[in-house]
């Protein structure tokens, strides 16, 4: 007799039997291809998490110093807020590595990146910055990470049925390459237009710096701002060339040629110094990687860190060169006189959210709708709506003087200027939504496309933890994928 489905919803993971596996030549010999396994049952503990985010968060304003501006002085209290946040991800990663691929582990580890890594490293002083400043941003990041967590408890939000029946078909491994060739010749005409198709010229600007290429255009732009979502086809090469490589093998021909438009695209997208923007590509890919193994062992947990690490070197190098562009690496006189940050330099987010909070609401008010209806209205295009909010009603340089610069302050710090620390409680529980719906996702079956989704969407929340301008931007590599799977639905069906 079958033993009855248990309801619980942190059931441990379950995968397809070896004999789920289909069969397929390559090379004139026979190998196993692998297919996504299902993650939505992998371990969790949102009590936990909301218990340690408490806890660290008390500690962490307990050990504040009376002077907090020196270099170092916020080690001890950033320590144990990271302690804090990261204890019940870590805690389900032990049971299930796969876990930390959960939206709500991501979220939950996502402030220890882009706002206590700063303090983690000593970093730099936090100049003119008080203990309540610093007080008050702790219980901004607590109280924004418990709210992850409330909000991924309660019952998903449902995913379209247009989404699911777009995703849930899966292709050859010919089918998969097809659609990585015209993902990268979709990708690279936001190169090639600007340059008239003139290739030779097009590859010369790759080495150089960021504003010197001709696709580069000004902050509000015009009709060209239309190009700028050509390349978000081009995020898809990583992911994509795993699906080629889980279906045709790593040592294929279609493989090989697959990493190489991955590669080609990757310096094409460094050109422009967004760090943001090759983490998220090359994020995607890898998630998707871990996602199709069957069990996450130690040598996969190796692969992982080794990639990280190598990603975070590259960021690095992005970071010293982005002013004079890749290409400087061939040059040694500039290559001696480009200056390397000491430390893992993300943004200094932590600083700049404890700005906000001494200037908001004492100096200036807060921003309220009009933050929400800067994001909300990004899509439209300025040529369309010439009078298209230009800002979300605060500038952080201009008020505290400063030209030419931008400073991001991390989406908590975004909530806050927005609406105190309620804006930050209801904006961690939307996030809390979002990580649950695409878990749902994953619930509805297993397939390379709604892996490619998934991945997406861990990566827009992760980088939309920088700022929610990056949630809605990251996201649209969801239309992108969707477009070219409904694309190729069709032409199969005819």
């Amino acid at each position: 007799m079958r033993s009855p489905r248990k309801a619980h919803v942190n059931n441990g993971p379950t995968y397809p039997s070896r004999q789920s596996f289909p069969q397929s030549s390559a090379a004139g010999r026979r190998k196993r291809t692998s297919e996504p396994h299902s993650t939505s049952g992998s371990a969790r503990y949102p009590i936990g998490g909301i218990a340690g985010t408490c806890l660290g968060t008390l500690l962490a304003i307990a050990l504040i110093p009376e002077d907090p501006q020196p270099k170092g002085a916020l080690f001890q209290s950033a320590l144990a807020m990271t302690v804090g946040l990261s204890a019940a991800p870590l805690a389900a990663a032990f049971k299930d590595p796969k876990s930390l691929l959960r939206g709500e582990h991501l979220l939950a580890l996502s402030p220890i990146y882009w706002l206590l890594l700063d303090l983690l490293q000593s970093a730099y002083p936090m100049e003119a910055i008080e203990p309540a400043h610093v007080r008050t941003a702790y219980i901004g990041i607590g109280l924004f990470v418990v709210a992850v967590w409330i909000g991924s408890m309660q019952r998903p939000w449902i995913v379209p049925t247009t989404v699911v029946r777009s995703v849930s078909v899966d292709f050859s491994a010919n089918t998969y390459f097809s659609v990585t060739v015209l993902a990268f010749i979709l990708g690279m005409l936001r190169f090639a237009i600007p340059c008239d198709f003139n290739f030779v010229d097009m590859f010369s600007y790759v080495g150089q710096g960021r504003w010197s290429a001709p696709w580069g255009r000004e902050q509000l732009g015009g009709w060209d701002a239309f190009l700028d979502h050509i390349q978000y086809f081009g995020y898809l090469l990583p992911a994509l060339t795993v699906i080629v490589a889980r279906r045709a093998g790593w040592i294929d021909l279609r493989t090989v040629i697959s990493i190489a438009m991955a590669l080609v695209m990757a310096l094409f997208l460094a050109q422009s110094g967004s760090r943001r923007i090759i983490g998220v590509v090359f994020g995607m890919g890898l998630i998707l990687w871990m996602l199709t193994q069957q069990r996450l062992k130690t040598k996969h947990m190796i692969v992982v860190t080794i990639a990280v690490g190598a990603l975070l070197a590259f960021l690095q190098v992005m970071l010293a060169y982005r002013g004079v562009g890749l290409g400087a690496l061939l040059e040694k006189e500039q290559t001696e006189a480009v200056g390397r940050p000491d430390y893992l330099h993300v943004d200094d987010n932590i600083y700049r959210f404890c700005q906000i909070i001494q200037l908001i609401p004492e100096s200036h008010p807060y921003v309220y709708h009009r933050y929400l209806i800067w994001i909300m209205v990004r899509p439209i295009p300025r040529v369309f709506w010439p009078g298209k909010p230009v800002d979300p009603g605060f500038d952080l340089p201009t008020a505290l003087g400063v030209e030419g610069v931008s400073y991001s302050f991390s989406t908590i710090g975004e909530l806050y200027m927005s609406g105190g620390l309620l804006a930050i409680a209801l904006g961690g529980w939307f996030y809390g939504r979002l990580s649950s719906m695409a878990t749902r996702l994953l619930t509805q079956g297993a397939s390379f496309g709604m892996y490619v989704i998934y991945s997406t969407l861990m990566m827009a929340l992760f980088s939309g933890m920088r700022s929610m301008l990056e949630l809605i931007l990251t996201s649209y590599v969801v239309l992108a994928w969707l477009g070219l799977l409904r694309l190729f639905i069709y032409f199969k069906g005819r």
